[in-house]
């Protein structure tokens, strides 16, 4: 079982106080949902997107359908007070939310942009009564883009259904039977989520996970060896967001000439950085037995000298500044690496992306674009 999260129930960033708290409870179901809804950071211990909200399905309405980080689809089953009781029994609990992961199992990317578009003209038209924030955008696609800062292609939708049982208190027996489902391969979950009201009457959500798992078991694997123009996608899409600030954009793909090159070169747009300067990638592992992220420089006889001035900074980070050359590999980082095996591991995707957003960085402060840190 995690640590106990606190939430505002208004204000869901701002840090809970600590002073005493009464605990209470929901009137109804529909307040936790709407709530819940409203505060989706509330409902899992990582970020989720809620697309959905009661769709339509054989099988009934599921109370909020969302995606996780990988465009895994998270059905959300809310029941008030304790799980495994009144309208809700041990056997329904659980079942409900497998027979709604049953029926989302075949969607595909359009099926599931015809859920959120109809949950758009929902929130908009009043019927859930919270804030158009939580549609950032009017496409599914961009809207994962948005709120998770990378793109997915549309057949990495929904390759798992994840079920998330939530009540005020989650029984022994509900909890075992989680576990024994996940033993037995679903990807189920269960958290408690109660509510404490303060002298003031502010109320404070306070959220805990009784049944968690590995979140391994639903990350994509890559099978294989990825293609160059898939990983250099990657990498660039993950380090996007550490450097989305200084470089402009609203996507990585407007700053890189070609994800498909045999080195993808990214420039960025801030006004003081120079345009002679780029940031390319070079992933060739069984050719070259390499992967290399650079600085180049394209005919701005200043920009090498300023890079050179400023060598200590690059270096003191762990990158290879060059002396001789003035145009291509000017700063340079090396991975030697003779076959696409470690590129299947996402500590060494990260590790290369944090490296090629350190050099941007870096970068910026050099030439003045930025504060140094």
């Amino acid at each position: 079982m995690r640590g106990v999260r606190l939430f505002d129930v208004d204000e869901t960033t701002k840090p809970v106080e600590a002073e005493p708290r009464e605990r209470t409870h929901f009137e109804t179901e529909f307040e936790l949902e709407q709530i819940l809804h409203a505060a989706p950071e509330a409902l899992l211990d990582e970020r989720v997107f809620i697309f959905s909200r009661q769709p339509s399905l054989d099988p009934g309405l599921p109370d909020l359908v969302g995606l996780d980080q990988y465009g895994n689809v998270a059905v959300f089953e809310l029941k008030k007070g304790l799980s495994g009781t009144g309208s809700a029994s041990e056997e329904t609990i659980l079942s409900q939310p497998q027979n709604y992961a049953r029926a989302l199992g075949p969607f595909n990317y359009e099926d599931l942009n015809h859920l959120y578009h109809e949950y758009q003209q929902q929130i908009r038209s009043g019927e859930w009564d919270v804030a158009e924030s939580l549609i950032p955008a009017e496409s599914l696609d961009d809207a994962f883009e948005a709120v998770f800062g990378r793109v997915l292609k549309p057949e990495d939708y929904n390759q798992h259904q994840r079920m998330v049982i939530v009540a005020e208190t989650i029984t022994g027996q509900t909890a075992e039977n989680a576990r024994y489902l996940q033993d037995q391969g679903l990807y189920i979950q269960a958290q408690e989520v109660q509510l404490f009201e303060a002298s003031d009457g502010s109320e404070t959500l306070a959220t805990t996970v009784v049944v968690d798992y590995d979140d391994r078991r639903v990350r994509p694997s890559r099978v294989g060896n990825p293609t160059y123009d898939e990983v250099n996608r990657e990498i660039f899409e993950r380090a996007y967001p550490q450097i989305q600030s200084l470089v402009g954009g609203s996507k990585v793909g407007q700053l890189v000439n070609s994800f498909d090159n045999r080195e993808p070169r990214l420039r960025s747009q801030h006004p003081d950085h120079p345009e002679a300067v780029e940031f390319s990638l070079r992933v060739k592992p069984r050719t070259g037995g390499q992967v290399r992220v650079t600085l180049d420089v394209d005919d701005d006889e200043d920009a090498v000298e300023m890079v050179r001035e400023h060598a200590s900074r690059f270096e003191e980070n762990g990158f290879e500044v060059s002396h001789t050359r003035s145009r291509y590999r000017v700063v340079m980082f090396t991975w030697e690496m003779e076959s696409f095996e470690p590129l299947n591991q996402e500590e060494v995707l990260d590790e290369i992306a944090e490296t090629l957003a350190r050099l941007v960085t870096i970068s910026h402060e050099v030439f003045g674009a930025t504060e140094p840190a």
